[in-house]
């Protein structure tokens, strides 16, 4: 998948944190980013599901019942929810109406950080909080640093679970100030799975890039109400991958893209026939269509509100340029190119992001 981003069980309140250190290295007064390791019972997230990234997004899709096409727009809304819940492992309710447990790296970093449970990084936010006071430049920046954050599941360590499934590596998180653009703070997390995975593969990986307000910017808790805008990706196997990107001042919106990776899009080297981008991604079943689609992208627009539905079936993201063979073109007929939607309905108004 080609899509832009601005950047590149464990319980709210009760985060259980066994063994947990931290050990310093790399810092520098103009970055103070240090390693951190943690273990934890779990990583699944059984409380405080308001604060979970997609939370508002699961429940906003639900299909008005006022709605003339209901029973196809409900069918709809179940499939979102169900595709969301592939990408981020969601628990749900008997009815699959409401989200009862989280275990994604990005959810569970929110928590972390949103919890004020680390030293490190409540300090990382009280600096930066500095630097817009003095109007300067800070970041803070565990690449830069050569640093890491990690953190180990140790319940599912030791039930013996795949490495991939038990230790998270973050090899970047990251926020920057620049006074001389927009003044905000741009906190960034990347996670990519350990373990190993067929050749010719997508490792599976996550990312998240936040914009906040940076006259709102806090030190302690979530900074939801700073924040301005999000995007994202989540890589998962199977060539699959989600990205996404979320307004929350102004126009408030969400659009979500669901189709193949870049090598599950890309034709195999040695094929000269095939330029790259050419090949269409793993299929999926989408909401009773007679056909299997490679691709869907959906819009949540919270001020009608109102879902609007694209897909595509067999197209690949680009073509070969008729007058180029060594060039390629956007297709037109990918779903993430339609003009018209091949489905939207009504939604139910849920009070959030009004």
């Amino acid at each position: 998948m080609r899509h832009s981003c601005i950047f590149v069980a464990v319980a709210a309140g009760t985060l259980s944190l066994a063994g947990c250190g931290l050990e310093s290295s790399g810092s520098s007064s103009f970055n103070p980013a240090i390693n951190v390791s943690l273990g934890f019972s779990s990583f699944t997230l059984t409380e405080a599901m308001d604060t979970t990234l997609f939370n508002d997004l699961y429940q906003a899709v639900e299909a008005d019942p006022a709605d003339p096409d209901f029973s196809d727009a409900q069918r709809v809304a179940e499939n979102l929810r169900e595709e969301l819940s592939v990408f981020l492992n969601l628990g749900l309710s008997e009815d699959k109406s409401t989200i009862t447990t989280v275990r994604n790296p990005l959810d569970l970093m929110r928590r972390v950080i949103g919890e004020d449970e680390v030293t490190s990084f409540t300090e990382a936010r009280q600096y930066i909080s500095e630097k817009i006071d003095a109007q300067e430049v800070g970041i803070y920046d565990t690449t830069t640093n050569g640093v890491s954050v990690q953190f180990t599941d140790q319940g599912a360590a030791e039930a013996g679970a795949e490495l991939t499934d038990y230790f998270w590596v973050y090899p970047t998180v990251k926020w920057v100030h620049t006074p001389d653009t927009t003044g905000n703070v741009i906190r960034t997390l990347v996670w990519v799975a350990a373990g190993t995975f067929p050749e010719n593969s997508t490792r599976p990986s996550a990312a998240l890039g936040t914009e906040f307000l940076g006259r709102d910017f806090a030190t302690a808790g979530y900074n939801d109400e700073a924040r301005i805008v999000t995007e994202g990706t989540v890589v998962i196997e199977g060539e699959r991958e989600m990205s996404f990107s979320r307004t929350y001042t102004g126009l408030q919106a969400d659009t979500v893209i669901i189709d193949g990776t870049r090598i599950g899009t890309s034709e195999v080297p040695e094929d000269p026939d095939k330029p790259s981008g050419t090949k269409e991604g793993a299929k999926f079943s989408f909401a009773g269509q007679p056909e299997d689609i490679s691709c869907l992208k959906f819009e949540m627009d919270y001020s009608v509100p109102e879902v609007r539905i694209y897909t595509s079936s067999g197209e690949a993201p680009r073509l070969a340029n008729p007058e180029s063979p060594d060039e390629t073109i956007t297709n037109p007929d990918y779903c993430t190119n339609l003009e018209s939607p091949t489905f939207k309905y009504s939604s139910a108004p849920t009070g959030l992001r009004s």
